[in-house]
């Protein structure tokens, strides 16, 4: 799918900070990962849409580009073509409260060169799951989230204001449960077996500049969970790991118990 799947093959996806081993460590272990490389984790790639590799300004609809993405099976050569930050970040989830969105360039490393607006987050890596089943990701984002499973978007989910991409974004259900900027919104069930390898593919990002925040969390077919004071269900965060939840702005969710953890492949 990605000309970088095979030499990353085996990183995923997590928000979780392992211990530090140094000072540099310790500023960058954010809610958007840690430079720590952890075999549980996704890598996480920033991009700014706004300028290309040598800092020159570089035009583009961010919305209509993102749509262009994933409309285009996540082909990363379209984000290639604009700066892309030399030093990932590594996290086993995605669960980022309500904040600033100068966070996401600090995490970084990059505040002093990046404006923070027009950028996203590319996460990827392999996981398998903690059994066979049939399973949803749930979430939602101020202002963009997309999940893509072996290559297929299983989920799409935008702050309900930016409207300018009806043919790719969803609008939010009505009846979704509820986070700090709308109700989630529910992706596609998809099947995978006991000990099944699949590629994991996730977006974030920040349109204007002001506050950004993003919430994935997984449901399996068939289970019954805890209801909100709303009767919405309390998901699991999608997690690589037994990592704490940030502390924050976040939906009513839960930690992943030991048998919904997901497992990083490398």
């Amino acid at each position: 799918m990605n000309s970088c799947r095979t030499a990353l093959a085996g990183l995923v996806i997590a928000l979780s900070a392992p211990a530090p081993a140094t000072s540099q460590d310790t500023q960058t272990a954010t809610a958007f990962g840690s430079t720590t490389r952890s075999e549980a984790a996704l890598i996480g790639i920033l991009y700014d849409l706004k300028q290309d590799q040598q800092h020159k300004p570089k035009k583009g609809q961010y919305l209509e580009l993102i749509g262009r993405f994933v409309r285009e099976g996540w082909d990363e050569g379209i984000l290639n073509e604009f700066y892309r930050v030399t030093r990932p970040l590594y996290t086993t989830q995605v669960f980022i409260p309500l904040m600033a969105a100068d966070e996401a360039p600090r995490s970084f490393g990059v505040q002093d060169i990046m404006k923070p607006r027009m950028w996203v987050v590319h996460y990827k890596g392999q996981v398998s799951p903690p059994h066979a089943g049939t399973f949803r990701f749930v979430g939602m984002s101020d202002d963009i989230l997309a999940v893509a499973v072996n290559g297929k978007t299983a989920l799409l989910a935008q702050f309900p204001a930016w409207k300018e991409l009806n043919s790719v974004w969803r609008d939010a259900p009505r009846d979704g449960i509820g986070t700090p900027v709308g109700p989630a919104i529910s992706g596609d069930w998809f099947t995978v077996k006991e000990g099944q390898v699949i590629d994991l593919d996730i977006i974030v990002g920040e349109y204007p500049g002001a506050q950004f925040g993003a919430w994935l969390m997984i449901e399996e077919q068939g289970v019954t969970y805890e209801k909100d004071g709303q009767g919405k269900p309390i998901l699991p965060v999608f997690q690589l790991s037994d990592s704490a939840i940030p502390d924050g702005r976040n939906p009513p969710a839960r930690k992943s118990r030991p048998d919904e953890l997901w497992k990083g492949n490398q």
